[in-house]
């Protein structure tokens, strides 16, 4: 690990300007664009107001998790964000009890603690970071000193080893914002490429590595030059069986290149030092030109195969052997208590040189080999923990791991002791100690959707897939994974759900269903899988119908807005003639717009919404468009008419697409 790369490329998104990805999980980073500059007024003080009351961090880790530790009076404090009500848990390890809640302006998706105690948090659907400091008084146990601005969506934080600097990475807002911890301040924003997610500073401080829920790729964001450039690592795997099948049979359905996506944990190594490890998984989502018994493959193989890329830090390059696609049963324990097809947190212990990863779908924390190459081949154990594990962290001083499940508001305290591995990698129901949860507010959901929301991340249920995807796997918070994939029908690109069902009817690209308790029954049918039952299905809808939205930015009115929906609902461009007023409710029909691919068993597709529309590249129903641009200027007479639109008004026009 000697040589760097100096030099980077940037990506584009910044205020209302959306990435743009390519077919596989996203693809090819977007042009470059300058970052946006400070703002020029200070945010409000963030400093402590009281510097000796509460406790103070554990073990000092920089990287944001759901769960933060602290230690008080001797005893271990456990700081965990609860998304659903907007709560942060404070509770004593040592007794397994909640000692109280603190309310959060939001939706707190991470947690960080500053070494002078103060508790940073990324307010999910508030576009903000909130800080509070251990509070002077008994039973209180945090105040909120500040909160200041970020990009959309924040979802993941970092300190640099300094700890003079803040990062947030934004899901939504596609970008990475550097904040003075002490004042609130943007120090600069680098745009990044669609749907950044964990985030990881270099030991030198030099470099962010971002994680991707879509696109095969990871952000390096080099910290230590002006202009801040970004530079996409590919983490596309390798499946050298497919290679090979391909060159014996002359196929084209297996390339050997392997897609990635669920790129939504990272964990740095401490010891050995200079790893950064991305839990993902790799898609083989078929050829495009072929039509399939289902979605992705013709080979029979799994679509989705779970993997953890090893990226050192200094070449900012992947271990290749960490990329490779390994044959199904390679590993005969995973095929018998499940695939961790939905990563969702990551974290390191450094004495034992383990890597901890939660799964939704299994509701499983897995121990791999972090001195390995390949870590999803070198398992250690398993635990079966609460449903919907979305945190963990690290105890190394006290051997144990906290998993934090957010679907039954859980706090799992593992003890990991001096285990004999022979026979406790033949169980997955090592014992677990349970801490459930207050709840501060009204229930937020009903019981329908509830049981909706674990359908949903079900992986391993064969009355949904054959292969363990689940709903998730496809469609990540709700949204899309960027893919194209080989159907029955041809190839179809994944459509975002969140948000877009409501007065969209009919449902899929060729308009098939009806409703979407129907669409969801020919989805199942294509993943082979054998059909919920009647309540169940009731409660997947309830669910789909009803999951959070992304956040959406108050539209600033501009000459170039009016004139973009000017444009939007002109008879000459004819936009919302098939998409509607407002770009949601679209016609209900099919049209042949001259986009039958070869393998596309007919000509005429359902018109989609377009709501969310910024976010969700690449376009068509086979992803033939990598960005709105090439999207509004190429279908020209085929949908719509924009060849009598100048530049300006082609802005215009996008900006208009980018607030729907």
């Amino acid at each position: 690990m000697t040589t760097r790369r100096g030099s980077g490329m940037g990506v584009l998104l910044t205020g209302l300007t959306v990435a743009c990805g390519a077919a596989a999980c996203g693809g090819a980073p977007p042009r470059a664009v300058a970052v946006s500059p400070p703002p020029k007024e200070a945010a409000p003080a963030c400093a402590r107001i009281h510097p000796s009351a509460g406790a103070a961090p554990l073990d000092r880790q920089r990287q944001g998790a759901a769960i933060a530790l602290a230690s008080q009076d001797g005893r271990v404090i456990a700081y965990v964000a609860d998304e659903d009500d907007a709560t942060i848990h404070v509770v004593d390890v040592e007794m397994r009890t909640e000692l109280g809640t603190v309310a959060v302006p939001g939706a707190p998706s991470q947690i960080v603690l500053a070494p002078d105690g103060r508790l940073f948090v990324a307010v999910r659907d508030k576009a903000t970071v909130a800080v509070f400091e251990p509070a002077n008084g008994p039973q209180k146990w945090l105040e909120q000193r500040c909160t200041f601005a970020t990009a959309p969506e924040p979802v993941a934080l970092s300190f640099t080893p300094d700890d003079r600097t803040l990062l947030v990475s934004s899901g939504w807002g596609a970008a990475l914002t550097a904040h003075d911890p002490s004042r609130g301040a943007a120090l600069f924003r680098a745009p990044l490429a669609r749907e950044p997610r964990a985030v990881v500073v270099s030991d030198d401080g030099k470099r962010a590595f971002v994680s991707h829920a879509v696109g095969s790729t990871m952000s390096v964001v080099a910290l230590d030059r002006p202009d801040h450039p970004v530079a996409p690592l590919s983490l596309v795997g390798n499946d050298p069986v497919g290679a090979k099948r391909k060159k014996s049979t002359r196929s084209t359905s297996d390339s050997g290149d392997r897609p990635s996506c669920q790129g939504f944990a990272l964990a740095k190594s401490i010891a050995p030092s200079g790893r950064i490890f991305a839990p993902q998984v790799l898609v083989d989502n078929g050829n495009s030109e072929e039509r399939t018994g289902g979605y992705g493959t013709a080979s029979g193989a799994d679509s989705e195969t779970a993997d953890v890329a090893v990226v050192d830090e200094d070449t900012e390059r992947p271990l290749a052997s960490s990329l490779v696609v390994h044959p199904p049963g390679a590993v005969a324990k995973r095929e018998r208590t499940g695939k961790c097809l939905l990563p969702r947190a990551a974290a390191v212990d450094p004495r034992r040189e383990s890597l901890f990863v939660t799964c939704l779908g299994i509701d499983a924390l897995i121990e791999l080999d972090a001195a390995s190459s390949e870590p999803e081949q070198a398992e250690k154990r398993r635990w079966t923990v609460a449903s919907g594990p979305t945190g963990v962290a690290v105890d190394a001083s006290h051997d144990r791991v906290l998993v934090w499940s957010q679907f039954d508001r859980t706090l799992d305290v593992v003890a990991l002791g001096a285990p004999d591995l022979e026979s406790q990698l033949l169980s997955a129901d090592l014992p677990v100690v349970r801490v459930a949860m207050s709840r501060r507010a009204a229930p937020p959901a009903t019981a329908d959707i509830a049981l909706g929301r674990k359908l949903f991340h079900a992986a391993g249920d064969r009355r949904i897939s054959s292969d363990g995807r689940a709903c998730a796997s496809c469609h990540p918070d709700g949204r899309d994974d960027a893919i194209v994939w080989a159907t029955p029908d041809g190839p179809r690109q994944t459509p975002m759900l969140a948000g877009r069902l409501a007065g969209s009817a009919p449902y899929a690209w060729s308009g098939n269903g009806e409703d979407v308790k129907q669409h969801l029954g020919h989805t199942f049918q294509r993943l082979r899988g054998g059909g919920l039952g009647a309540a169940e299905l009731d409660a997947l809808v309830a669910y789909i119908t009803t999951m959070r939205t992304p956040p959406r930015d108050p539209a600033v009115e501009t000459a170039d807005l009016r004139r973009g929906s000017a444009i939007f609902h002109s008879g000459e461009a004819g936009c919302s003639s098939c998409h509607g007023a407002s770009g949601d409710v679209p016609d209900g029909s099919k049209h042949d717009v001259a986009s039958r691919a070869n393998a596309d068993s007919a000509a005429e597709f359902d018109t989609p919404s377009l709501r969310f529309v910024g976010g969700t590249a690449p376009y068509f129903h086979d992803g033939r468009y990598k960005t709105l641009r090439e999207l509004l200027v190429a279908s020209d007479g085929k949908m719509g008419h924009t060849a009598h639109l100048t530049a300006s008004d082609l802005d215009a026009l996008e900006t208009y697409l980018r607030t729907l």
